[in-house]
């Protein structure tokens, strides 16, 4: 793998680490709330808007709309673009240690995912195990582009 494309590599799975801490965020407030996972879209938890796409970026859209909601002016909580960025870190601090053996990389996030999922759950135990199950969704099919990519003779 070159050098070009192993940063490109590296820039996707900075993005898929905050796209995965960004759903997070949301799984997990809806895991605590009872609320449906499945949903038309992210909303603000005070006047229910649904926020748009830009909105959504993980940090960015918390820097842009400089930590209030657009619509109604109340404060986003710091913990979102906080769980965001530390997703993003992580996930890039593991696949930077573990690219030599790219099975675990997916693996690594899952549990790490999966562990805090289930200690800020507060026994919803049922709504996690939905949120569990749309992780290893998204893991298994980013882990396999991952493990493929690394994989593949050089």
């Amino acid at each position: 793998m070159s050098h070009v494309q192993f940063v490109i590599l590296l820039i996707c799975v900075m993005i898929f680490g905050g796209a995965m801490g960004a759903f997070f965020g949301t799984v997990e407030y809806r895991v605590r709330n009872r609320k449906k996972l499945i949903t038309s879209g992210c909303f603000c938890t005070s006047c229910g808007h649904i926020l748009t796409l830009p909105e959504q970026i993980p940090v960015l859209g918390w820097i842009m709309l400089r930590g209030r909601c657009r619509y109604c002016g109340e404060r986003i909580p710091i913990r979102y673009p906080l769980i965001e960025g530390t997703f993003t870190l992580y996930y890039t601090a593991v696949f930077l240690l573990l690219r030599d053996h790219p099975a675990a990389i997916p693996l690594a996030w899952y549990i790490f995912t999966a562990c805090i999922l289930a200690a800020r759950s507060r026994g919803n135990v049922r709504p996690m195990l939905r949120g569990m199950a749309l992780f290893a969704l998204y893991h298994l099919i980013v882990g396999l582009l991952v493990v493929a990519v690394l994989s593949a003779p050089h």
